[in-house]
């Protein structure tokens, strides 16, 4: 009972770091919006697509391996293992940081009216600082101090909104003050960080620990990123085959689910380490966590989704969504059904991971997001909307069989070895 309520803790901690990040970037997106206009918003949409990948690349190379090999180890092994994988964040955020300066640079001479290259030259400048401030989350995750990445995470929202507000009041506005902000902002977190743990980045350690965790790296690398363009993909299939009427219904109906989603998020940020914990405690204590997040996520997702259906047709729907709410209302139940599936992938993902096992998890990944895109793909072709968001949730579903099957297979391959080797010893 004691081990759960611990784990319920830590759990809770990784909920409520979520609700903060998602609050900042709510409020920069308010920012821009109402201060600077659509062309600004789309600018900033835009920086965030890269920074979205920069950052997959940078928890793939760097701290998603703190996370799987280091949650159960010594104090100072952790401490070793952190300074190494800030030193892999920093080095990610400069190359990205340059690569994004360069396309700005580029933007800026072939539109030379477009807000788009001021955006990708501002986020180039503070990438390094955002990568490195991220990397917290994970460290601190890993080492069960979640309260940590909640008030790191805290302080960067707060001084972010506040420097934002003192700009609105001297009339400073624009897209590059926007994300130069953001980003500088995010550096004093990260140095925060430095304080809170006591441990200084070591970018030197870079290359080793590259190498070190290449049968990692690459993998996460390329599982982190097919995940992430899946989605996208997806909405491109949608929009050509069914306009941009049908995309944007899609999306509106995605968004009423949005608290199942930053709940998701949450977990997931902390999953990992606490399979890795679970690992230690022996099989049954792995599989009893990944059933808990699956089913526990999954009851949530169905809970909402009939909440959504029940209330939002008396009002709510039209109220945040507008006339949207009128073509996103049919897609509500294909939604939730493929949210809750996709939460059943929770448990086995994390599992995976902290068993080692990126080669499994990277076939899962690239498998499911095939489904998932080939799936959509065909029904949106022949049923519109309603095909896509079917599509997906059948492909959701048979991606928690494979997910729980990859699981069963490596429990039995680990614990078959372990076995052999206290036989031999």
């Amino acid at each position: 009972m004691n081990v759960r309520r611990q784990v319920l803790g830590r759990l809770s901690w990784g909920i409520a770091d979520q609700a903060v990040s998602s609050l900042g970037n709510f409020l920069l997106g308010v920012f821009v919006a109402r201060l600077m206009g659509a062309a600004s918003l789309g600018a900033l949409g835009l920086a965030f697509v890269a920074y979205a990948i920069a950052l997959n690349c940078s928890r793939a190379l760097s701290t998603d391996a703190v996370m799987v090999r280091f949650s159960a180890a010594s104090k100072d092994g952790w401490r070793q293992a952190v300074a190494a994988a800030g030193g892999v964040a920093l080095f990610v955020g400069v190359l990205s940081g340059v690569i994004c300066v360069g396309l700005g640079l580029v933007l800026k001479h072939y539109t030379p009216g477009s807000e788009a290259g001021a955006a990708f030259i501002a986020l180039g400048i503070v990438l390094p600082g955002l990568m490195y401030q991220d990397s917290w989350r994970s460290a601190f995750f890993a080492a069960g101090q979640g309260a940590k990445t909640f008030v790191n995470d805290t302080v960067w929202t707060v001084l972010m909104v506040g420097v934002l507000a003192v700009g609105y009041a001297a009339d400073i506005r624009g897209i590059t003050f926007a994300l130069l902000v953001f980003g500088g902002t995010a550096w004093v977190a990260g140095l925060f960080g430095i304080w809170q743990s006591r441990i200084v980045p070591r970018p030197g350690l870079a290359i080793g620990w590259l190498r070190k965790h290449r049968d990692l790296g690459v993998r996460f690398l390329i599982e982190n990123v097919v995940l992430g363009a899946g989605g996208q993909i997806r909405g491109l299939v949608v929009a050509a085959t069914g306009g941009l009427a049908a995309a944007g219904a899609i999306r509106g109906a995605e968004m009423v689910i949005g608290p199942v989603a930053a709940l998701l998020m949450g977990v997931g940020q902390v999953a990992v380490p606490e399979a890795a914990r679970a690992l230690t405690r022996g099989r049954r204590a792995l599989l009893r966590l990944g059933a808990a997040l699956s089913g526990g996520l999954a009851v949530v997702a169905l809970g909402w989704g009939v909440t959504v259906m029940v209330t939002f047709p008396l009002g709510i729907g039209r109220l945040v969504l507008g006339d949207v709410w009128a073509d996103a209302r049919g897609l509500v139940l294909g939604i939730v059904v493929s949210c809750a599936a996709g939460c059943t992938h929770v448990g086995p993902s994390a599992a995976l991971r902290a068993l080692g096992r990126a080669d499994l998890t990277m076939q899962c990944q690239l498998v499911v997001t095939t489904l998932f895109v080939g799936m959509a793909a065909v029904g949106a072709v022949f049923w519109g909307a309603q095909g896509a968001v079917w599509g997906t949730a059948i492909a959701s579903i048979v991606g928690g069989g494979i997910w729980w099957s990859r699981l069963q297979k490596a429990q039995h391959e680990h614990f078959a070895a372990a076995s052999l080797e206290g036989v031999t010893a």
